[in-house]
This record gives structure tokens, C-alpha cells and sequence, in this order.
């Protein structure tokens, strides 16, 4: 990269030294939710210090060679957009920039931008979530989707429970280790089966299912294992459960001496990578 002062001290003009080695603007706010809407980048270097949750920003029109620079020094994780609808950012629409992170984005065509990213300083903590439900979770009917609930924030950095309960919400981007525990019962009967799988923003994440048959009157077992899933900011998932007999249940016990109570869902949710 050309140093300012070197060039101006060529006998080039402030002008021409500024088109040469770049221009910056500092305190910027991010702003909008959408490409149309967010904040209009017009210089090269530039240091976005104000980031709400959900903000943007969006580059200036793609043109081939050109090369911006943007730190997110804001609270939440930045949004960055394309100038023109046709263009993508890394094969996408939008990428995201962690807090305390520098992206670097060239425009290798007309339309494509690739993008990368690194951290200022250290890198800053991995984020983390751990949830319980202290009550029993029932089926009111059989072969209908039910969303695990949540009445307990143990920890929670970055990650927290939503409304409904159910939903755990993620403050920034990154992959997500989901890990439960789930203490299953039957109150009576024959074989009874239960489904569980994994639900994102609403849609169910395919090949996610697993069944476990209980069977017999106050059987009892442990649904335990565990999701690797990209989230972004934003975003939530919810444990998804169904049943063919509503004898099923998930139970939660008090304590009895001397064994502490067990909660029907133990949840925690560790990110496991920042980009």
C-alpha cells in the first residue's frame, strides 16, 4: 500500500495523493435493516463505531479493482450490503462483521466482491448460552410438532432465550455447538414413540430427526446428543419434539435427598467459531 506521504512528498497533489492511497471516515453509524436502507460508505477506509443489532452498511458502487476497508468498533455485529442488487459479497447478498473485526472487500468484477476478515487485537471471547425447564412438558395430541421450552438462563453471553421460550436466540455469527439433554418418561402403556429434531427461524432443518421408543409404565430414558449449525445475528432455533402416545412426556422431578432435582431439558449452546 502506497504511504501518503511519500507520494504527496513525489511532487503529486493533496488530490491526486488521496485518490492514490485512499480516503477514511471514522464514527460512522450503522443504520436500516435492508440494502436499501442502510448507511452509504463513500470513502475507502472506514471505522463504523455506533452498530445496533440488525444495522448496516453498504458498499460503494462495485467497481473492478476497487478495494474498502471496514472495522466494526460498535456493540452488535455489523451488516455489510453491495451497492446494486446484482452484485453479492462472497457469493451472498450481505455479510456479516463480527464486533472488533476488520473486514477487507475487493471487487474482483463488475458484479462479485470477495471478502476477508480478521480480528483487531485478541480475539474476543466465544459466546455461550445454558438454559433448563423445571417443569414436565406434555403432548396435548400425538404427531404434532412441539417446541421445548426453557424457564432457566444458568449462563448466557450472546445467546439467550427468546419469546416464546422456546426460542433461543443467537447475538452473533458463527458456528453453534446445540447440545440437550432430555429426561423422557412414560406414565403407562405399551411402546410409545418420540421424535426429536432441530427447527431454524421457524423452518425444519432437514435429516435433523431422531426417534426413541419408550415402553411400559413409568419407563423412563435419556435423550441426549447434539447439533453443529451455522447462525447468524439474529437468528434462533428451537428443539423440536412429537409423540404417537401422550403418555409420553418430558418430566421434571424435584430434588430428593440425595440427589438434586432434575430439570425435563438441559440445554447449552457454545460457539464454536467467530466467522
Amino acid at each position: 500500500m502506497p504511504i501518503p506521504s511519500r507520494v504527496l512528498g513525489s511532487g503529486s497533489s493533496q488530490l491526486a495523493t488521496v485518490s492514490i492511497c485512499g480516503d477514511g471516515s471514522t464514527a460512522l453509524t450503522a443504520s436500516g435493516t435492508t440494502r436499501t436502507d442502510a448507511l452509504q460508505l463513500v470513502k475507502v477506509y472506514n471505522n463504523v463505531g455506533t452498530v445496533s443489532s440488525g444495522t448496516g452498511v453498504k458498499l460503494p458502487p462495485t467497481e473492478e479493482g476497487e478495494t474498502i476497508w471496514i472495522t466494526n468498533s460498535g456493540a452488535s455485529t455489523l451488516t455489510v450490503y453491495p451497492y446494486e442488487s446484482t452484485s453479492t459479497i462472497a457469493g451472498a447478498s450481505s455479510v456479516s462483521i463480527p464486533i472488533s473485526c476488520t473486514g477487507i472487500f475487493d471487487a474482483v468484477t463488475k458484479t462479485v466482491w470477495e471478502c476477508v476478515q480478521g480480528y483487531n487485537g485478541s480475539m474476543p471471547i466465544l459466546h455461550y448460552g445454558s438454559f433448563y425447564d423445571t417443569t414436565t412438558q406434555t403432548a396435548a395430541a400425538t404427531n404434532t410438532a412441539y417446541a421445548m421450552t426453557f424457564n432457566t438462563t444458568d449462563s448466557s453471553n450472546g445467546v439467550s432465550r427468546s419469546s416464546p421460550t422456546s426460542r433461543i436466540l443467537v447475538d452473533n455469527l458463527g458456528i453453534y455447538n446445540i447440545q440437550f439433554s432430555a429426561q423422557l418418561h412414560k406414565t403407562a402403556g405399551a411402546v410409545g414413540n418420540i421424535y426429536i429434531w432441530l427447527r431454524l427461524n421457524g423452518s425444519d432443518v432437514a435429516n435433523s430427526a431422531s426417534k426413541i421408543a419408550i415402553q411400559g409404565s413409568s419407563a423412563e430414558t435419556i435423550a441426549a446428543w447434539n447439533f453443529v449449525t451455522s447462525l447468524t445475528a439474529g437468528q434462533y432455533f428451537q428443539l423440536m419434539w412429537s409423540t404417537d402416545d401422550t403418555r409420553c412426556q418430558i418430566l421434571a422431578a424435584s430434588a430428593s435427598s440425595p440427589v438434586p432435582a432434575i430439570p425435563s431439558v438441559i440445554l447449552t449452546v457454545t460457539q464454536v467459531n467467530n466467522i
